[in-house]
């Protein structure tokens, strides 16, 4: 009987150092959970752009910006100059004269495969798929926002949005050459 009690507490003591070890794992793994979660993110893993500013899934963040960015920068309430709202705001895609031939979309075309549904040139008055022939069709476009082309209802007034569509059809379209 005393070499089965002897069996029977050596189980019982190999038992308890299995849960002593489990325990202790359980609490490290407990506080690198905790350790990880410090930040307003519980890991330090950025998906967003604006936190990790790289082009390519798994490229490494650049430390200096692009030579082709474009720059941001608020406009003044009072600036009602729709060429220079053009200029910050359309060129990028557009191009300065309208014509569809802006960096950011030639890169989209070329790099990412991307077919507009609708002419981006917006001098193309005769091409039937060309939906902002008027005042009123660019502003529409701006406020609604277009396939890929964002709403500019929050980032300008409807005097800048008008003041840009007015300056697309009177300087870019010709409508209105000696108002430019």
């Amino acid at each position: 009987m005393s070499k089965l009690s002897g069996k029977l507490m050596n189980l019982l003591s190999k038992g308890r150092r299995n849960r002593a070890c489990l325990g202790a794992l359980a609490m490290l793994v407990g506080l690198v959970a905790l350790g990880c979660s410090q930040g307003s993110y519980p890991l330090d893993v950025f998906y967003e752009m604006h936190y990790q500013p790289s082009y390519k899934a798994h490229e490494p963040p650049r430390l200096s910006v692009p030579a082709s960015a474009v720059p941001f920068y608020t406009v003044q309430a009072s600036n009602h100059d729709g060429g220079e709202l053009y200029e910050i705001n359309c060129t990028m895609c557009h191009g300065p004269l309208g014509k569809g031939d802006g960096p950011v979309l030639v890169k989209m075309i070329d790099d990412y495969g991307y077919q507009p549904s609708f002419n981006p040139d917006l001098t193309a008055l005769d091409d039937p798929t060309m939906i902002a022939k008027d005042t009123a069709g660019v502003t529409d476009i701006m406020v609604g926002g277009l396939t890929v082309m964002p709403s500019f209802s929050k980032l300008l007034s409807p005097e800048q949005i008008d003041a840009v569509a007015r300056y697309v059809v009177d300087c870019l379209q010709g409508a209105n050459p000696e108002g430019c």
